[in-house]
């Protein structure tokens, strides 16, 4: 019979500094007991090594808070490798140079990555918008952050890469675990059976290290617990063991009382509108923080709420990283992809929410009266940061109305990236107000718990537009066309929409057809002859069509638009040689003002503007904000529907610019609705008839 692997070990060793020195009093723990060191810095600790993963000191203010590539390290040290190591660990903390009870804490709510697509949008979103912002802090003080969880969803392979994508950002991360940090094929150590080498947060640890631990920077006494129970296969619930509550009780009481405290976690404790997804035993959490002036950090409910339990007790429920899941830029409430930066003197500390992208200056979104599409006679403000101790007010045209009514409704940007409206999440932190009938401006001033105030005016000047259809490729899918055929062209017009769309590119002898792909049938247009690409019948039996041969047939059409495409070439020479050629071609023929260019390449849009002062454009790449498009001297912005619906507030920007916008491509009648109600002006399709019939019905 093989004996039994001993669990039971006495673990020992010394905090000390660079040089050697013991550190005294410094509180070192295993995930169950607690002890300081002594006057040498030495510290012994009896350790179940079945129950007890870890053991982990509270750094001390006075040292430096150790780290490796931006991520907290040297706090901890595996028991195992504890008993490899002769039950003996050495921690060495560097004395800090300088004392200060300055710094800033950011806390980051759920990146929750679950595949490439997520972490390249947290990497090139995220984290870039994180390492320039640190960059500007980190020049006044130290910088410290804390995830709140969810790091990954549920995938453990990206661990890795989501550790390594901190590298390079000037502060020290640590890390909390969240109900999809978890191995979903096993439950948490505590659930597990006694002994076992494999649990839920195995991946966790061999990253992070323990689940709970905590720190001591400035004046703050930082804590992170872990909030999940989880049984396994994604099944959890919202609670702190009886365990993890004793652990924290045990921390706090080498903490004088009447400290601030910031307790990380990840699911809500007290979130009004989350009740089911809150913390079961929030009371017992409170008796154990009732000695301290608390701030609670957590995320998991991708909706922002600040809730006040008492003058010592704040819960920052923020605003998820990730938004509503990596599918736009916004969270369920309306709150923007970002993070909460607190600005730490002592014990006096202010708080921002940094949205992504954005400046720190951006604390509220504003829609103008009509823009949301449920509140249509209001002016409407999303002020995700709101307390009881603000104040949302406005003013008509310069006049002071007072405070703005608070209700509770679906945010419109988040309505606007759903495709569906069914189960959506309304909003606590909304605030509207009624103009009069001849008012002209309206100003929002929001005020903050600190005193600072942040303005947005809007004008009254946003009336519904018509939108109008544009035929994707002409009208081609109907008896007797095919795309980009003159039959199209003329089965358009016959279906009285505004415009049809066609591409053109040039071929190896300066002869401009039309076509959507570089190709017809294997030849590659820029490198073939029209004589031999003419011969090269369309669906519908057509030759194709050259762009004189279609010009000419637009002119018997008067009351159509021909949006025509000036399609990116291989050369820029070629692009060059296309642009100058179609407009050459355009007003030779006496069609300006019924000709409206659109192209992906800027290239191409600029010589349009540089030919002809008065051609109407429009830039359909999508990567230019409506300001930089009317600076550039288009008329509109041309984008996919998917990015309007990332970018709903483009569309109100571009008409307060006097731009217009076309969304494309969509057939669906769910998305073409959604632009409908959205106030584009033209969509494209490749339905213009029943696109035609929604639009009518607006």
């Amino acid at each position: 019979m093989a004996a039994q692997q001993a669990s039971s070990f006495v673990f020992s060793g010394k905090v000390k500094d660079i040089k050697g020195k013991g550190i005294a009093g410094v509180v070192v723990n295993n995930g169950r007991s607690f002890v300081q060191t002594n006057s040498l810095g030495e510290w012994t600790l009896p350790t179940d090594t079945n129950v007890c993963k870890f053991v982990s000191i509270s750094t001390p203010s006075s040292y430096v808070l150790p780290c490796q590539k931006s991520l907290a390290k040297g706090f901890y040290v595996r028991v195992d490798e504890l008993v490899k190591d002769h039950s003996r660990h050495d921690f060495i903390l560097e004395k800090r140079k300088k004392l200060s009870d300055k710094f800033y804490y950011i806390a980051i709510s759920d990146p929750q990555v679950k595949n490439e697509h997520d972490m390249k949008r947290w990497k090139q979103e995220s984290i870039r918008d994180l390492k320039g912002y640190v960059d500007t802090l980190s020049r006044e003080r130290e910088v410290v952050a804390n995830t709140l969880g969810d790091l990954v969803f549920d995938s453990m392979n990206l661990y890795g890469e989501y550790a390594a994508s901190f590298d390079g950002i000037k502060m020290t991360t640590f890390q909390c675990i969240g109900n999809h940090d978890f191995d979903k094929r096993y439950q948490d150590l505590h659930n597990m059976t006694l002994g076992t080498p494999v649990y839920g947060e195995q991946y966790y640890h061999r990253f992070f290290g323990p689940v709970n631990y905590s720190y001591n920077i400035g004046k703050v006494h930082v804590v992170t617990l872990k909030n999940i129970n989880y049984v396994g296969h994604k099944k959890y619930i919202e609670a702190i063991t009886d365990a993890d509550l004793d652990w924290l009780k045990h921390d706090l009481s080498f903490v004088p009382k009447g400290s601030l405290v910031f307790l990380n976690m990840h699911a809500a404790v007290w979130n009004s509108t989350e009740g089911e997804g809150n913390v079961r035993n929030a009371e017992e959490l409170a008796d154990a923080l009732k000695d301290y002036q608390v701030h609670v950090l957590t995320g998991h409910t991708h909706y922002f709420q600040n809730n006040v339990m008492d003058a010592q007790l704040l819960e920052h429920n923020i605003g998820a990283a990730c938004g509503a899941w990596w599918k736009s830029q916004v969270n369920r409430c309306g709150a923007p992809n970002g993070y909460l930066v607190m600005d730490v003197d002592g014990n006096q500390l202010k708080w921002h929410y940094k949205s992504t992208g954005h400046s720190i200056d951006y604390q509220m979104r504003v829609y103008g009266k009509g823009d949301m599409l449920s509140q249509p006679q209001y002016v409407v403000v999303n002020v995700w940061d709101w307390d009881p101790s603000c104040k949302v007010e406005w003013l008509q045209d310069g006049q002071a109305m007072g405070e703005m009514e608070k209700f509770v409704d679906v945010d419109e940007a988040y309505a606007a990236s759903k495709r569906h409206k069914e189960g959506l999440t309304a909003t606590g932190h909304l605030f509207r107000a009624l103009p009069s009938s001849d008012a002209k401006s309206i100003t929002v001033v929001f005020t903050n718990r600190f005193g600072e105030k942040y303005e947005q005016t809007v004008l009254i000047s946003n009336p519904k537009v018509k939108t109008q259809i544009i035929a994707h490729r002409g009208y081609w899918d109907t008896k007797g066309s095919a795309q980009n055929s003159i039959a199209s062209l003329r089965k358009a017009a016959e279906a009285k929409v505004y415009g049809s769309e066609c591409d053109v590119h040039i071929t190896a002898d300066s002869v401009i057809i039309v076509n959507h792909d570089p190709k017809i049938n294997d030849l590659i247009i820029a490198d073939s002859k029209y004589a031999d690409l003419k011969i090269q019948l369309l669906k519908n039996g057509e030759e194709v069509s050259t762009l004189e041969q279609y010009l000419n047939e637009l002119k018997n059409h008067p009351a159509i638009k021909l949006i025509l495409e000036i399609k990116r070439q291989p050369l820029q020479c070629d692009e060059d040689r296309l642009t100058r050629k179609t407009v050459e071609m355009v007003n030779r023929m006496g069609l300006t003002k019924q000709v409206e260019y659109i192209s992906f390449s800027s290239a191409a849009c600029a010589l349009v503007r540089q030919l002809d002062s008065n051609a109407v454009i429009y830039y359909v790449n999508g990567n230019y904000t409506p300001a930089e498009v009317k600076k550039l001297g288009y008329q509109g912005i041309d984008y996919s529907y998917k990015i309007l619906f990332k970018h709903p507030e483009w569309i109100k920007e571009a008409h307060e610019l006097g731009l217009k916008v076309n969304g494309w491509t969509s057939d669906d009648d769910v998305i073409i609705k959604k632009l409908i109600e959205m106030n584009v002006d033209f969509i494209t399709t490749n339905k213009p008839v029943e696109a035609e019939k929604l639009a009518r019905k607006f």
